[in-house]
């Protein structure tokens, strides 16, 4: 899949809260719920995102020729955020 069909798939599944803001937030902790979880020990001082409130540790391994990305955050927000861009 490429990312414009990522990016409307992102679009459409927001499209279907509307103007519900509180669906949309609820839908984004969801997704953080949901998120894989990363090794404690790869939740180190290097891997956390400078400048966030809330701490994002951001790791990425090449596997099969292809970068991979996983992250965990201390914040349900953050963490359903962290999740949409993964």
């Amino acid at each position: 899949m490429s990312i414009e069909e990522i990016e409307n798939s992102i679009i459409e599944e927001f499209e279907l809260f509307g103007e519900d803001w509180e669906s949309k937030y609820e839908h984004i902790i969801d997704l953080g719920k949901h998120l894989p979880l990363i090794d404690p020990a790869l939740k180190t001082e290097e891997r956390i995102i400078k400048g966030c409130q809330s701490r994002v540790w951001l790791n990425s391994e090449l596997k099969e020729g292809k970068l991979v990305f996983t992250a965990d955050s201390d914040a349900i927000i953050t963490k359903g955020m962290v999740a949409l861009i993964i």
